[in-house]
């Protein structure tokens, strides 16, 4: 780790290795824009999960103009991930270095755990919907039967552009993900305006299943707890990406450029996907599209499908770099980045060719859900009473030498208000693997995502508002003002 307070120049150049990891990014090295953050935000959206969610939300009964109504409501939760940029851009850090100050170093590591076993389980399912569409594509050009050679092929395909963009790390990142913003985002675009005339919006009202008013009801909320578990996921890392944005950045203007760049893709994908589940099975996502599209288009939709996967996967892999240094790993940032790859790399191997797991990650990632939404409160809960100010050297520190150390380790507010936040998930909460007691008495009412963040916000600002005004009140002749 470089440093602290040590300016690093061309630290965060194109095509050259970042010199940061996890550490506090100095205002002189901060070199990105606000036009970058929209295409970095835009590719990483057009991918095929939002697309597969909005078809899920069709599969629990609802009508089409419902289940659009469920894309909305939960599409709309990006707002907490553009309310936690802010955050990461006052502070110059990663969400699992700051994430310290309201845990405390030791009580951090279980939640830099499962921030990197979630990036890793979202990198396998990335590369999984990556190599479906590699092996469509081969058969449409005349590889009819690509077999363990053409899976073995897509995997190191992707591997080799996903993990070089990511091991260069941010600044290269950010340079590629325009193209794919751009080049994604309109094969999309021109995918979406073929098949909505298709649709029969004369019966939008009609439900897919005959349902009763609460069923109707429970069937809405878990249609939109489906599509918010996309936003609420991107809470552990998301808010990493746009760190190297000035800090006086106006913070009306990050909060307008994430959310702009993530809520209208996803919400055009998550309508996509639910309108194309109207008009035929969409269980597989790309090969359920062929019936609904011209050859050409189809080709087309199988390389959005791609160029989405690798826009998706960079940023992740990039992510689980910083968190296995924010776990103790003593290694430079690349070198944690090339660690994950591998670590991903050989899992998706093993889902491929020897046990598909994929419903079983699938359902994990689901019950991961009941942390991320919990955990997300109490950092961005933290971080805005601190206005984003953080001692980057204190950050690191253990013992009596840091501010943020805690008991033994412990920050018990921070730790305590996510426990509180994850009890009413898992009260509320409706999964494949587990359905909490009032998610049953509300007749299967999925709650989870609704009420775990503010439950932990509100949880932390009760146990932590004297020592933090304590805190604050200490430092605050060398703190400067928030916008």
């Amino acid at each position: 780790m470089p440093e602290a307070g040590r300016e690093i120049a061309h630290g965060n150049d194109v095509f050259h290795v970042e010199v940061r990891g996890f550490d506090h990014i100095p205002e002189a090295e901060r070199n990105m824009t606000l036009p970058q953050v929209d295409y970095l935000w835009v590719g990483t959206s057009v991918n095929l999960l939002s697309f597969t969610l909005g078809a899920l939300a069709i599969g629990t009964g609802l009508s089409l103009r419902l289940a659009l109504g469920a894309c909305l409501v939960g599409t709309l939760l990006y707002a907490l991930v553009a309310i936690g940029s802010i955050a990461t851009v006052r502070a110059g850090l990663p969400v699992n270095t700051l994430s310290r100050a309201a845990f405390g170093l030791r009580g951090n590591l279980a939640n830099a755990f499962l921030s990197w076993v979630a990036s890793v389980l979202f990198e396998v399912i990335n590369t999984v919907f990556g190599v479906e569409a590699v092996m469509a594509l081969f058969r449409v050009l005349g590889w009819s039967e690509p077999g363990s050679a053409g899976k073995l092929l897509a995997v190191i395909l992707q591997l080799l552009m996903c993990g070089g963009i990511a091991v260069l790390g941010h600044a290269t990142m950010v340079w590629f993900q325009r193209f794919f913003a751009v080049a994604v985002g309109l094969a999309f675009v021109l995918v979406l305006g073929f098949t909505l005339p298709k649709v029969d919006w004369a019966h939008a009202a009609v439900a897919h299943s005959s349902l009763s008013t609460g069923a109707l009801l429970a069937a809405f909320l878990a249609a939109t707890s489906i599509i918010a578990s996309n936003p609420i996921s991107f809470l552990f890392n998301g808010p990493d990406w746009v760190r190297y944005l000035p800090s006086k950045t106006p913070w009306t203007a990050i909060f307008r450029h994430v959310f702009q760049s993530t809520f209208l893709p996803s919400i055009l994908l998550t309508v996509m996907g639910a309108c194309c589940a109207t008009l035929g099975d969409m269980s597989d996502p790309v090969a359920g599209l062929k019936a609904l599209v011209p050859g050409p288009l189809f080709i087309l939709y199988i390389c959005s499908v791609i160029g989405g996967s690798l826009a998706n996967s960079v940023p992740t892999y990039y992510s689980s770099g910083l968190t296995l240094q924010a776990l103790g790993l003593k290694v430079h940032r690349w070198s944690a980045t090339v660690l994950d790859i591998i670590v991903s790399t050989l899992i998706t191997l093993y889902v491929i060719f020897v046990q598909d797991f994929t419903t079983a990650l699938n359902d994990f990632i689901a019950l991961m859900m009941m942390w991320v939404g919990p955990f997300g409160g109490v950092w961005v809960a933290d971080a805005w009473f601190r206005r984003g100010h953080f001692d980057a050297a204190a950050i690191h520190a253990r013992g009596a030498a840091s501010r943020y150390w805690g008991w033994r380790g412990f920050n018990l507010a921070g730790c305590t208000a996510l426990l509180l936040g994850m009890l009413a998930c898992a009260l509320t909460m409706r999964s494949p693997l587990y359905s909490g007691p009032l998610a049953r008495w509300l007749g299967g009412a999925d709650l989870s995502w609704l009420l775990g963040f503010p439950v932990a916000v509100l949880a932390y600002l009760a146990l932590a508002r004297l020592p933090l005004k304590k805190a604050t009140a200490l430092s605050g002749a060398s703190v400067p003002q928030p916008d």
